[in-house]
């Protein structure tokens, strides 16, 4: 009695999450896919990142942890890039947005996918090599060895660029991370691929960032994999041409086969969850010297932003009920049987009679009708074999293909529908609801983790369109009206953002005017991070409910979040007068010119 006593006690006993130490001073990012919109929006959130301070270093400076995912790989990596290279952030900013804007990329790979000077034995000839090209010729020529480098030093700590892997059906990381040991005692810095599939740092130090990016956005359907590392083997390469340099049993040994295979990292992951949570553990390992550049307290990062450029948005599936098609609809393959034998009849009757006449012309012309009476009654006879013919060429058993002999019978219109709506509720089960639900199983990793609680904030494209402003209206009545209420001008440039499909190119009429969809969606991903900011402010920082974590700051900490408040309350309110404000305010500065 009295143990059952204790154990509801325990039950009914409730948590309380604890704020970081000292927020904002350490920061993961995750950049995720969602073509050129997700490009646009993770660009306007690290540019704002870079506006706004934190004692001497802006937001974007603290940012330790990066992980990328297809379009996110975009900025990601070419933002890491720049930094190795010593520019700027606003250079790294014109030089991605001129290339959205500016290279029409799908032109320019389908080009050189056409032209046979581009191929030999050592670029295989593919789409997705196309694009990689181009990425090398227009984007970024540096190889990932850049990353490596010591100096100069940079503030990016852990950075994994994520793709997906086809021999073991697990995510396949192009990863940077400072040494440091694992439980274990392994040395991660080997951790290049996965735990099965481990590419040596001197062998991956040879890929060009170029093939990472397309690694990284080979997103299905549009594209075929890219092969490791057949795919990524260049003239210069010397170390990608040496199969002995590669694994070639896994731990348990088992075999790996080359090529490997390698898509979108969204296929598993979207938003790049899993190569955070693990690059949080290795920094609980760094050396002492490195130990400034992760927080002692209960995760290693004091806050971990998911920019998420995807629309959650999923319409349901609808049957399709199209019983009239035009002039076919009615018929079906029994019917069809009927036709190939009056065409028979027909034209064997014009050909025997063609024979008793003499005029030469209706001969001629009775013989080409019986001709095609008869090609049309061989194409008649032989479609009329249905379903039931294909599925006993196809080898179907017998059992199962003299029951076909009744779908024969069906109207076409009926068929039709069958087909369709099997189609339509296959490709939405894997293009919208399995990919979702891989999602969710990402998103639980941290939002079910009761310590992430106080240091996450979801930054997502949707979240001030007008729909989704309505519905925190109701889940969250406690916000402040200033928050709760962004106003027509915000909502009008969110919605507008949300509307951009999930591709790789602007159109021209995109690109008009200088509120064109791309600075749409920057300053969507600019004000939207502004908001979350806040959010994040009044949900745990300025909540009575951690007062007392609160208190324990120091004065010279609780005097700096309260600057960082009010310069990002005064951002917020140039924001609902001007959503364009920081895009005007930037460009200029840049020398960025609208398309």
């Amino acid at each position: 009695m009295e143990d059952n006593k204790n154990r509801s006690t325990r039950v009914k006993t409730t948590r309380r999450a604890h704020l970081p130490k000292m927020p904002f001073n350490t920061i993961a990012i995750s950049l995720s896919g969602g073509g050129f919109r997700a490009t646009c929006i993770h660009l306007g959130v690290l540019s704002y990142l870079s506006s706004v301070k934190l004692f001497n270093d802006s937001l974007l400076q603290r940012v330790r942890i990066l992980s990328t995912v297809s379009a996110g790989t975009f900025v990601g990596l070419k933002y890491a890039a720049c930094l190795k290279k010593g520019e700027s952030f606003e250079n790294c900013y014109k030089s991605i947005l001129e290339f959205m804007t500016k290279t029409d990329l799908v032109e320019d790979a389908l080009q050189h996918l056409s032209e046979d000077d581009n191929w030999n034995a050592v670029r295989h000839r593919s789409l997705i090599n196309a694009f990689s090209s181009i990425y090398f010729k227009a984007f970024e020529s540096e190889t990932f060895g850049l990353l490596f480098k010591e100096n100069p030093a940079i503030h990016l700590k852990e950075m994994s660029f994520n793709a997906t892997e086809f021999n073991f059906a697990l995510p396949f990381q192009f990863q940077k991370t400072e040494r440091s040991r694992s439980n274990n005692g392994d040395d991660t810095t080997k951790y290049i691929g996965n735990k099965k599939i481990q590419i040596p740092v001197d062998v991956a130090k040879e890929i060009r960032m170029a093939d990472i990016i397309a690694a990284s956005s080979c997103f299905p359907f549009g594209f075929e994999p890219i092969n490791f590392p057949d795919d990524f083997i260049y003239e210069e390469a010397v170390k990608l041409k040496d199969r002995g340099l590669l694994p070639h049993t896994v731990y348990d040994g088992e075999k790996i086969e080359y090529p490997i295979g390698l898509m979108d990292g969204g296929v598993d992951d979207n938003q790049g969850v899993d190569s955070i949570l693990t690059a949080e553990q290795r920094m609980k390992n760094y050396p002492d010297n490195l130990k400034e550049f992760y927080s002692h307290d209960k995760k290693s990062v004091d806050l971990y932003i998911l920019s998420d450029g995807t629309n959650p948005s999923m319409e349901g599936y609808t049957r399709s009920n199209k019983d009239k098609i035009p002039y076919v609809g009615r018929w079906s393959f029994k019917l069809l049987k009927y036709f190939g034998i009056a065409a028979t009849l027909a034209g064997l009757t014009a050909i025997v009679y063609a024979c008793y006449l003499e005029n030469r012309t209706v001969i001629i012309l009775l013989t080409i009708f019986g001709t095609l009476g008869i090609l049309m009654a061989f194409v008649f006879l032989l479609l009329s074999r249905g379903i039931v013919g294909l599925s006993k060429r196809a080898g179907i058993p017998a059992f199962f293909s003299k029951r076909l002999f009744h779908v024969d019978k069906l109207k076409f219109a009926t068929l039709n529908n069958l087909l369709i709506n099997r189609r339509n509720s296959v490709t939405k089960m894997i293009t919208k609801v399995f990919i979702k639900q891989m999602r969710w199983f990402s998103f639980e990793r941290v939002y079910g983790d009761y310590g992430w609680k106080p240091r996450l904030i979801m930054n997502a494209v949707f979240e001030l369109s007008s729909e989704e402003v309505e519905k925190r209206k109701i889940k969250y009545p406690d916000l402040s009206a200033e928050l709760l209420n962004p106003g027509k001008e915000i909502m009008d440039v969110s919605n507008k953002a949300l509307k951009m499909a999930t591709t790789l190119w602007f159109t021209e009429d995109q690109l008009k005017g200088n509120k064109n969809m791309p600075n749409s969606i920057i300053a969507t991903g600019q004000f939207t991070i502004c908001f979350n900011l806040l959010e994040y402010f009044e949900k745990f920082l300025k909540n009575e409910k951690y007062k007392k974590d609160y208190e324990k700051y120091n004065p010279e900490t609780k005097k700096t979040l309260e600057e960082l408040y009010a310069h990002l309350m005064a951002d917020w309110k140039k924001f609902k007068a001007n959503p364009y404000w920081k895009i005007e305010e930037m460009h200029p500065k840049i020398g960025y010119t609208e398309v």
